[in-house]
């Protein structure tokens, strides 16, 4: 069920999964003044005494924007915020969310990530939102786990798995298991091509793969993408990885000498329905990541 909202209407929609459970879906393009950073997917979750949100937003502009949307929604007050990785649009809003009250959570390594990339971030989201930017103050988690913490929601049960990491070395999942529904974060990526950074593949692989062994979500909500279903989860992001995995160790099987020539020139025309498919240099920044993890770690 789609709900419209004109304060909203450019930068997300929100969608109802499940019972008490929604999401916000953003733009599969680059952040921008339109969207206000809010170039993903997040939500939010209703439990008994107050709002549980799901990724803070780019800009604090974008964490105003979410919150309203929670409160075309409801009126309960927002008791936490999770965090599912550390790129900005995960966690560039928690400053807003923490002055409503909300105790900001998220993984070790997460918070990690946060601080040792923020800054950097920062310097690189600025120019893309320019004014929209304004007001932003990079806050970090209150709470930290290692592997796995259960949320003291009531209500609704909401578990927090930290698998090793995917896109980011922090991303995590949210797992909702009475509705059989989760939060991916950066570990799915639905209609949009992945962005894959250096060592990165073989982490990435392993938690999708515990996500369909182990989880087995009737839902997922990606963190890019539309809401979907664990085979369209696979075939978007899974797939694509092990392909660009198997390609490179052939390649170095037959003689290629350095990733550089293990990379280049790959066919991957099999994912072209995948949104951002036609930058030839995402592309050929995917196969080259994968190739040097590749040559450097071959069982990975």
């Amino acid at each position: 069920m789609l709900l419209a909202s004109s304060l909203v209407a450019n930068a997300f929609d929100t969608v109802r999964v499940s019972d008490n459970i929604y999401a916000l879906i953003g733009d599969l393009g680059q952040r921008s003044p339109a969207n206000l950073g809010h170039n993903m997917t997040s939500g939010f979750i209703v439990a008994d005494e107050g709002v549980v949100v799901i990724d803070t937003g780019g800009s604090r502009a974008n964490a105003e924007a979410i919150h309203a949307a929670i409160r075309k929604v409801t009126a309960k007050k927002i008791i936490y915020a999770i965090n599912t990785g550390g790129q900005d649009h995960r966690w560039f809003g928690n400053d807003y969310f923490r002055r409503q009250g909300a105790k900001i959570v998220a993984a070790e390594s997460t918070a990690r990530d946060m601080r040792t990339r923020g800054a950097e971030q920062v310097e690189r989201i600025k120019p893309l939102l320019g004014e929209k930017f304004a007001g932003t103050q990079l806050v970090y988690p209150d709470a930290t786990f290692a592997q796995r913490m259960t949320l003291p929601a009531k209500g609704i049960t909401i578990e927090l798995i930290h698998t090793g990491g995917a896109h980011t070395p922090g991303d995590l999942l949210v797992w909702l298991p009475q509705s059989s529904v989760v939060f991916a974060g950066d570990t799915v990526f639905a209609e949009r091509l992945l962005g894959i950074l250096p060592d990165s593949a073989g982490r990435w692989i392993k938690s999708l793969e515990y996500l369909r062994d182990t989880l087995q979500p009737r839902i997922v909500v990606p963190g890019h993408g539309r809401v979907t279903d664990m085979q369209q989860a696979l075939r978007d992001s899974h797939d694509y990885l092990v392909f660009l995995r198997s390609a490179v160790t052939k390649r170095f099987a037959d003689g290629a000498f350095d990733p550089v020539e293990a990379s280049q020139n790959l066919d991957q025309s099999r994912f072209s329905y995948l949104k951002n498919y036609e930058d030839l240099g995402l592309r050929s920044r995917n196969a080259l990541a994968v190739a040097e993890e590749a040559f450097k770690s071959p069982q990975k």
